[in-house]
């Protein structure tokens, strides 16, 4: 496990956020929990489209608890269910997220669809970024919000 009290002390924050996230599933994981209200890891595992092994998903998951981006809640219908939902960290880490989709679309060539899909998102668009990041509060940390299937294209945000 990754003493990150020690890390923190001994590293620049740049080079720190590298070290905890530089991993090509955290982010994939971040949108499918968010944007797809994938929360469980069959859901996850199953529905995903780059293919995450089940051994890769179980310890990003398990990292990613760590690293409090994620908290987990047994399911009411399943005693060996469990639900992953966004923590604080994990919702202020979407605007990261949007950033590097566009950085990306301005210098790569991703899907055509995925490009709508980021200029929808552009954060610095009459506070668009805070009602989505809000809505992903009720969601996720309040929990007064249950989300219909793709939510954020059928809301004003």
């Amino acid at each position: 496990m990754l003493d990150t009290q020690n890390t923190t002390k001994d590293m620049c924050p740049i080079g720190l956020a590298g070290h905890l996230l530089a991993d090509k599933w955290i982010p994939i994981i971040i949108r499918d929990i968010a944007l797809f209200d994938r929360r469980c890891f069959n859901e996850i595992l199953r529905e995903n489209q780059e293919g995450i092994s089940s051994g890769a998903l179980a310890s990003r998951l398990q990292h990613m608890v760590q690293l409090q981006m994620l908290s987990v809640q047994k399911s009411d219908l399943h005693a060996q269910k469990k639900l992953y939902f966004l923590s604080n960290a994990g919702i202020e880490f979407m605007p990261i997220l949007f950033q590097l989709a566009l950085w990306t679309a301005q210098f790569h060539k991703p899907a055509p669809e995925v490009l709508e899909f980021v200029n929808r998102f552009h954060l610095n668009r009459q506070g668009m970024g805070e009602r989505f990041l809000l809505r992903l509060r009720e969601i996720h940390i309040y929990r007064t919000v249950e989300p219909k299937a793709l939510w954020w294209l059928h809301e004003k945000l």
